[in-house]
């Protein structure tokens, strides 16, 4: 490894590319965490100049003392084999974010003095911001050459014809009312831009605007930039000092240094890839991972760029309008399992490394779980890539259900349970089982069945990550019949933490439980509308039963039943209210609403009555009757008059024995959405 050190005009001074190799991360610094703190290490520096040279010149000081030099990192690369025609260049191995912030600041420095007259600096910035040629490709121009995410964004920066109109346009904050969010390559050069310009008027960016509040120019920026189509200078009214931005180019010249490590032929790029801290955003497990397989693919003499476009690349990219692409948000997205809160393509990996282990991880060290994993046998390659596509897939689908299918509605099912720890059973099932076969749809009606009698029963999700490995090396280790598998691990466990409900206990939790205190509402809701949803089938006008974020759990007997006459029994005895209390919160009481019909229903009574007037006013059960839920029939009886204790008792047994045909056990065959429908609606004896 050679070492050396550099400035930042030193880094791009010399006809050579920074390559971000195809397979690292996209560009993802961002403006509080990242490029702000970098402007002021720069800013500080550029000050240090302002304030030597005003001591010479009011004759303060005789002779210049040295000026302490920032330390702004380290960047890692490696050089790359050229053909003649082509510009020098180096594979950026770490480093990347600090490589392309640096020229995104030089190309925002150029463009903002260009409105100094008669200034030097824009031309002396040309020469760092463009290799000259002549090259046989276009892009061979470039300094850094991003992964394919950010090309567009360089090519449209780096334009010698650009206006910063030009990017507003290109890149909107919004439109008319919807909020579009900027690339951050293109938020760190309109924030880089309007820092030069503030510098250049003598404005630092952590003042406060005015005394009497706490925002700060950075802040009222980042603001701007984030939520205006149009970003105003700061303080536009100031000129521009030319003095200043010869300050601010002496810093990045002389007083602001980078230490450049280049690799040897027996330097281990991977090996320093995972060792190195750099001050930049801490990497996903999945960057790594990433990393990872395409060094190893580089070292097999595999085409790595064809490998990552084949398999790869939707991790990281989106297709845009104009066929350019763009880096795909939904894989940094963070979703929770349990207490903590990942970036999808992290938990992905976690139980993706579980499936092909199936060892219980730490979601802290699912890199070197993958790596400890990949090493112990020979892996072919390709084949894996292909298989942790399809399992992304499988994935997604569980994570972001689309759609009214069974499998849609059983990961429905499962996220309003909140049991993440199934998901490396899911993928499991999914890569052995045809999705429209009836093996999977009795695999997956077992796990619904096991999981909602649970839930239901109250009984602990405490140990299910040890006890569903044990399912899944059943399933892994089931060559034939899979869901066989499945079933028989789930009927044997016998232990109160592994136990699958039979109908005895599962009729009594049902009915005497108050779910929605002790399952707690949102748990509640999704059990009622997986009992909705299988009442509909195919027959119905449509099976498309609303989301749970548009339903709510109406209390037929209100929560607040004591301050209402019309609930009330005259002379209650304490054991009266005891189980008032119980079935208020239990199934029988329960029942599902749209939002708006949800609030009109409210604490009425629960009959018609006729006010002072003689106007007829709706009670519960009429307006409930309204409703466009199935299990709402229930209520159309005429033979309910009064809702008592009795009649919720009724209910919860009606609504008991549906439940009980959507969740046997053991699962053996669709429960009928006619039998389901007829026992959310039974009628009374």
């Amino acid at each position: 490894m050679q070492p050396s050190k550099t400035t930042v005009t030193g880094l791009f001074s010399t006809p050579h590319q920074y390559q971000i190799p195809i397979f690292q991360r996209g560009y993802v610094w961002r403006l509080e965490k990242q490029v702000g703190p970098l402007w002021t290490d720069i800013y500080e520096r550029a000050m240090a100049v302002i304030e030597q040279q005003t001591l010479i010149a009011t004759g303060a000081i005789t002779s210049p003392k040295t000026i302490q030099k920032h330390f702004l990192g380290s960047i890692v690369m490696t050089p790359v084999p050229h053909s003649f025609g082509s510009v020098p260049a180096f594979e950026v191995i770490d480093g990347q974010q600090r490589s392309t912030t640096l020229q995104l600041l030089l190309l925002a420095f150029r463009q903002a003095s260009r409105g100094l007259e008669g200034s030097l600096i824009p031309q002396m910035l040309d020469a760092l911001i463009r290799n000259p040629g002549p090259y046989q490709r276009p892009e061979d121009h470039y300094k850094v050459w991003p992964t394919q995410a950010g090309q567009d964004e360089i090519k449209r920066l780096s334009d010698s014809g650009l206006c910063v109109q030009d990017i507003y346009k290109a890149y909107p904050a919004r439109d008319g009312r919807k909020k579009l969010e900027r690339p951050l390559m293109v938020q760190t050069y309109l924030y880089l831009y309007h820092a030069c310009l503030a510098f250049m008027r003598g404005i630092d960016l952590s003042d406060a605007i005015t005394p009497t509040v706490d925002t700060t120019f950075g802040d009222s920026l980042t603001a701007a930039i984030r939520r205006n189509n149009l970003v105003t200078p700061l303080q536009e009214h100031l000129a521009l000092d030319g003095s200043r931005a010869q300050a601010l180019y002496m810093a990045l010249d002389g007083h602001v240094q980078i230490m450049t490590l280049t690799l040897e032929t027996e330097d281990d790029p991977q090996v320093i890839f995972e060792t190195l801290n750099a001050r930049g955003e801490p990497l996903l497990a999945s960057d790594l991972v990433r990393n990872f397989v395409f060094l190893e693919a580089a070292r097999l003499g595999k085409d790595v760029q064809q490998l990552y476009q084949r398999y790869w690349s939707p991790f990281d990219l989106v297709l845009t309008a104009g066929q350019g692409a763009s880096a795909n948000l939904y894989w940094r997205e963070k979703e929770r399992q349990g207490r903590l809160t990942y970036p999808r393509i992290d938990l992905f990996f976690y139980n993706y490394t579980i499936l092909r282990s199936q060892e219980i991880i730490l979601a802290s060290h699912v890199f070197q779980s993958f790596k400890a994993w990949w090493q112990k046998q020979p892996q072919d390659l390709e084949a894996e890539l292909a298989r942790v596509v399809e399992s992304s897939e499988h994935f997604r689908e569980l994570v972001s259900p689309q759609g009214t299918d069974y499998l849609a509605e059983f990961a429905r099912l499962i996220k309003s349970l909140d049991v993440g720890t199934i998901t490396p059973v899911y993928l499991a099932l999914r890569e052995r089982l045809d999705k429209n076969g009836s093996e999977l749809r009795q695999a997956l009606g077992d796990l619904a069945s096991y999981l909602t009698r649970r839930a239901v029963c109250g009984l602990t999700t405490k140990g299910y990550n040890r006890f569903f490995m044990r399912v899944l090396q059943e399933i892994v280790g089931a060559p034939i019949e899979p869901h066989m598998a499945l079933r028989r691990v789930l009927l044997a466990a016998s232990a109160p933490s592994e136990v699958w409900p039979d109908d005895i206990m599962f009729t009594e939790q049902w009915c005497r439980r108050p779910v929605y205190k002790e399952l707690r509402p949102a748990k509640t809701c999704g059990v009622l509308r997986a009992l909705e949803y299988a009442a509909r089938g195919v027959m119905q006008g449509s099976n498309h039963v609303p989301p749970q974020t548009s339903l709510t759990v109406e209390h037929v007997i209100p929560q607040s039943w004591q301050k209402l006459p019309g609930y009330q029994i005259p002379d209650m005895t304490e054991e009266q209210l005891q189980l008032r209390e119980v079935i208020v919160h239990g199934f029988g009481n329960l029942t599902l609403l749209t939002q708006p019909l949800n609030s009109s229903v409210s604490n009425g009574s629960f009959e018609d009555s006729i006010d002072e007037d003689g106007n007829q006013i709706l009670g519960k059960r009429s307006k409930l009757g309204q409703s466009a839920l199935l299990m709402n029939t229930y209520f159309h009886q005429t033979g309910i008059s009064t809702w008592d204790e009795a009649a919720v008792a009724a209910r919860a047994r009606a609504l008991c024995r549906a439940a009980i045909l959507v969740w046997p056990r053991p699962f053996i065959g669709a429960a009928l959405p006619a039998k389901v429908a007829s026992a959310l609606s039974e009628q009374l004896a």
